[in-house]
């Protein structure tokens, strides 16, 4: 039940507070940061321009890669919280150390092994 009211309350978060939205948000603030800095420095050394409209285009790209890669990871989580939201029940005891059912593969019967565990049915 603790678990289910802290997914649930990560779930109704604002978005202000949202991770993804935060990365989001640095990310776009980064690229409007490079794009001005690029125009500011080609006004200053037109000779270079070409240079400096390559090095902006390679810093923007990987503001966004960066911001993506955490998006979604972020968004792997939050997948996974929801997923474990629905297969929760509210009398549902989480135990992690729950010993798993044996299972039937060709008609033999495999007991789940842990580390150290030598028994084999």
């Amino acid at each position: 039940m603790a678990v289910r009211s802290l997914i649930e309350k990560k779930l109704d978060q604002p978005a202000s507070k949202s991770k993804k939205a935060l990365y989001a948000g640095f990310a776009g603030l980064g690229v409007v940061i490079v794009f001005f800095l690029a125009c500011f420095l080609i006004l200053k050394h037109a000779e270079v321009a070409k240079d400096i409209v390559e090095l902006s285009t390679t810093t923007i790209m990987g503001i966004m890669a960066l911001a993506i890669t955490l998006i979604t990871g972020q968004s792997a989580f939050d997948w996974k919280a929801v997923s474990a939201l629905s297969h929760i029940s509210e009398d549902e005891k989480i135990d992690s150390n729950q010993a798993l059912p044996e299972t039937q593969v060709n008609e033999r019967v495999y007991k789940p092994r842990y580390f150290g565990d030598d028994s084999v049915l």
